[in-house]
């Protein structure tokens, strides 16, 4: 009676602890690998015995490969840590070649719950963000990473747009208006929390892969209708990109050899006694309308800036002098502005987007002006790519790399170097593929590419959009981020992409025999 319920339920149980623990635990994510492995362990081992032993030993290998990296790893004990926290790349594969296959009904039910997590997480985090004092998205969404949960919603997203082209025709009304409800939402949330990365993502599948399905489901009158839709909402986006752009960096006013200018208006004056004429002018201002001290810090997260400096920026961004009688121009809803530490009045205006922005236009200027590069998310990168190409070409071998636990010790040595203001920042190079080149060498990129692509073409799932969406919403986030290096991204992709080959390989015999 026990074993039966076990068989029927613990499988079911197992993946909805993972469900849920990717969006909001990293503890249930742990505990569902360890269940997954008692599987393994003590389950009829009948049907791992039948898989395909080329498919399986692929799917293995990377794990195989970090293993063998840590011969030659110097730093062993950050070897054996990169091990442990890959090691569902070991587990899940192993767990789905071995259980039996779940039911139609149990994997809807598990799909539906992670919708239902992503949906309550992202309400948590909007609330947060807009009704709460939480500075950003990063800070709101406390239980997941922002980066890790976009990927989460534009999958979804992405999804629902196919099973509607699939399958609309025999839904119900109440269904489809439920679909795009959930699409138009997610997509919101995307806007709303001002993630660069998850709408980038959209734009880049999402444009390819609707003109190709329309292509292939609808009349050539339907599809020029739609391409040019879809034409006029890119450049539309473009437009308003170019003038923001225009807006912030074009001056308004006579221009300053190499000035720091924002909205248009050159703040912090090159002139020395002219700078410290207007730094006291906004100490004073602050005293007299804000009662805050001129030495006051505001603290954002683990950054600390000087209030004289947010009253200097603001006053500048609304192109307003830095004198004492400017202060008289400003609002009450300025003035709170200011007490709560927004440096622009742009920031304070309720369009995401255009937020976004400009926060990425004064991470330009700042790393002009002065070099900045810590705070700012897009020039951390590139300074990241940069110091791990060095390491690349002068520290590690070619053919096999520094070795499973070396890369973090010899980026933050090559940081240090240069003086970098991300020296012991213990950063990862926020590039999968430089990672895995920086770390395995050539041997590496060869069979990382094997463990991502063969498995999708050996159970002819490169022709399934289902899975051509997922494969391509973690590959280009593999351009900008360590997707594989962190739990989340680890299970996220062990658990969806196994999934789907083994449900692939079950259903077409033809392609590989996987029995119960």
């Amino acid at each position: 009676m026990i074993k039966r319920l076990i068989d029927e339920y613990a499988d079911a149980i197992i993946l909805s602890l993972a469900a849920v623990g990717l969006v909001f635990s990293h503890a249930l994510m742990s505990f569902s690998l360890a269940f997954m492995f008692l599987r393994v362990l003590f389950c009829n081992h009948k049907r791992i015995k039948t898989a395909p032993k080329r498919l399986l030993v692929v799917m293995l290998s990377f794990f195989a490969l970090m293993l063998a990296g840590c011969l030659w790893s110097k730093d062993s004990g950050e070897a054996l840590a990169q091990l442990n926290k890959n090691l569902p790349f070991l587990i899940v594969p192993l767990y789905f070649f071995t259980v039996p296959p779940l039911d139609k009904k149990k994997t809807r039910y598990i799909a539906a719950l992670f919708v239902l997590s992503v949906i309550t997480g992202s309400l948590i985090g909007l609330v947060r963000l807009f009704f709460f004092d939480y500075a950003d998205i990063r800070i709101a969404l406390s239980f997941s990473s922002h980066i890790r949960f976009a990927l989460f919603v534009c999958l979804i997203i992405g999804f629902v747009c196919i099973y509607l082209l699939q399958r609309g025709n025999s839904l119900s009304k109440r269904k489809v208006v439920c679909a795009i409800g959930l699409i138009v939402y997610l997509t919101g949330y995307l806007v709303a929390s001002s993630s660069l990365t998850g709408i980038m993502i959209l734009l880049i599948l999402f444009v390819p892969m609707s003109l190709w399905q329309c292509w292939k489901k609808t009349s050539h009158n339907v599809f020029a209708i739609y391409s040019f839709l879809l034409v006029i909402g890119i450049c539309s986006l473009a437009y308003y990109v170019v003038d923001c752009a225009r807006d912030y960096f074009v001056p308004k006013q006579e221009r300053v050899e190499n000035g720091f200018i924002e909205n248009g208006y050159y703040c912090y004056s090159s002139d020395k006694d002219k700078a410290e004429i207007e730094k006291a002018q906004m100490s004073k201002g602050l005293e007299k309308y804000l009662s805050i001290a001129a030495d006051s810090l505001f603290q954002d997260g683990e950054y600390r800036y000087s209030y004289t400096d947010i009253a200097c920026r603001y006053l500048n961004s609304k192109g307003l002098s830095r004198t004492l009688e400017s202060w008289n121009k400003l609002s009450a809803q300025d003035l709170e502005n200011i007490r709560n530490g927004i440096p622009n009045y742009v920031y304070a205006c309720g369009n995401p987007l255009k937020v976004r922005l400009y926060k990425t236009f004064f991470e330009f200027e700042s790393y002009r002006k002065w070099g900045k590069i810590k705070g700012s998310s897009l020039i951390q990168k590139t300074e990241l790519w940069q110091k791990t190409a060095m390491v690349c070409q002068k520290d590690c071998n070619w053919l096999h790399g520094v070795g499973t636990g070396d890369l973090k010790g010899e980026l933050n040595r090559e940081l240090i170097k240069h003086s970098s203001p991300l020296s012991d920042s213990n950063l990862m190079p926020h590039n999968q593929f430089l990672s895995v080149y920086a770390s395995w060498g050539l041997i590496g990129l060869v069979v990382f590419g094997i463990w991502l692509l063969y498995p999708a073409f050996a159970t002819k799932l490169n022709k399934s959009a289902y899975y051509l969406w997922f494969f391509g919403v973690i590959a280009i986030s593999m351009l900008s981020e360590d997707t594989l290096d962190n739990q989340q991204g680890i299970m996220l992709f062990s658990i969806v992409n196994t999934f789907l080959i083994c449900h692939n390989a079950e259903r077409d015999k033809k392609a590989v025999t996987l029995q119960r």
